[in-house]
C-alpha cells in the first residue's frame, strides 16, 4: 500500500483560469488512533540497522515493503519524514564535516546594568563598549581578522544564544590544525566590512564547539545557553556543554531506536488509518 495512495484528492485551479486538476491533499494528516495509543501490546521497538532504509526496515518487519510509512506516523522523532530518518555511520561523518566546517569563537563581554538592573551595553575588555552578537555586531558575509593569530575567514552565521561566531572558508594561514592558537581571550576578531570588534574568549572547531550547557553533573543535561550568567560559570566548574559533533550523534542514536506497530495488528493499523484519512 503507497502512503499517498491513501490520501483524498482535492480540486485545485493551478493556473486560475477555470482548468480544475485532482491533485493529491498531502495537508491532510492522522495520528495514531486512540485505541492503538492505549494499546500499549500493538506495539514494539525495533533497532534501525546501520544505514537501513525505510522500506527495507518494512519488508524485515512486515514481509511487506509498504508498510515504511507507519514508522513516520507512530513515531514523534520522525514527523520530519525522510530528513528525520536515522543516517548510516559514513552519512554522519560526511554531514558534520560539512555542517560544522570551520571555527565557531565565542565572546563573551561583560555586561552593564542600570540601578534598575536593566542591561544598558556590553563591555569588552579589549575593544571596550561594543554591541553584543545579539545587537547586529558583524554582517554575514563579510570576512574577519584576527588581530593576533592572522586568522581570516568569512562569518557564516551568528549564533545569538551561545554568542558564538562561526567563520568557515578559512584561509590556508591559519592555525588550522590548532584552534587555541586563535588567541582565546587575548585578541580581538575585526570585520572588514563592518568594521566591528570583539575580544575573543573561546575558539573552537566549529564539530567540537558546545552546542549547549547545562549544570554540570546533571544527568539530564537540561538545556542551558550563555547568556549573561555564563561568565565566569564555566571556568568556576558549574557548567559544562555538550559538543555539537556528540549531540548529533546523540540524537541519531535516539532516532535509531524507533516504535513500530506489531506485525499482528498492521493490517488493521492501515485500515482504519486509511479510513479516517478518508472521513
Amino acid at each position: 500500500m503507497a502512503f499517498f495512495k491513501q490520501f483524498p484528492k482535492v480540486q485545485y485551479d493551478f493556473e486560475r483560469n477555470g482548468v480544475i486538476t485532482n491533485v493529491v491533499n498531502i495537508y491532510r494528516s492522522v495520528r495514531p488512533l486512540r485505541d492503538f495509543i492505549d494499546n500499549s501490546s500493538a506495539y514494539t521497538f525495533y533497532e534501525i540497522k546501520n544505514g537501513e532504509r525505510p522500506d527495507v526496515t518494512s519488508q524485515r518487519l512486515y514481509d511487506n515493503p509498504n508498510y515504511y510509512w507507519t514508522f513516520f506516523i507512530v513515531n514523534d522523532i520522525l514527523h520530519d519524514g525522510m530528513r528525520a530518518w536515522p543516517m548510516s555511520q559514513e552519512d554522519l561523518f560526511d554531514y558534520i564535516a560539512t555542517e560544522y566546517e570551520g571555527y565557531a569563537i565565542t565572546t563573551n563581554p561583560s555586561i552593564i546594568r542600570n540601578t534598575d538592573g536593566i542591561i544598558t551595553k556590553f563591555e569588552d575588555s579589549l575593544a571596550g563598549s561594543v554591541p553584543n552578537v545579539s545587537d547586529g555586531a558583524f554582517t554575514l558575509g563579510e570576512t574577519v581578522n584576527g588581530s593576533i593569530s592572522g586568522f581570516s575567514g568569512k562569518l557564516t552565521k551568528k549564533n545569538v544564544d551561545m554568542n558564538q561566531l562561526i567563520i568557515q572558508e578559512v584561509n590556508s594561514n591559519a592555525p588550522l590544525g590548532d584552534p587555541n592558537a586563535i588567541s582565546g581571550g587575548t585578541e580581538l576578531l575585526v570585520g572588514a566590512t563592518s568594521g566591528d570588534s570583539v575580544g575573543t574568549y573561546q575558539a573552537f572547531k566549529y564539530a567540537e564547539a558546545p552546542h549547549h550547557y547545562f549544570t554540570t553533573g546533571d544527568k539530564e543535561k537540561r538545556y542551558q545557553t550563555n547568556g549573561e550568567f555564563i561568565q565566569g560559570g564555566e571556568a568556576a566548574g558549574t557548567l559544562s556543554f555538550q559538543t555539537n559533533r556528540s549531540y548529533v550523534n546523540e540524537l541519531n542514536e535516539k532516532r535509531s531506536r524507533i516504535r513500530v506497530v506489531d506485525p499482528q495488528y498492521i493490517d488493521r493499523f492501515a485500515d482504519e488509518f486509511e479510513r479516517i484519512l478518508n472521513v
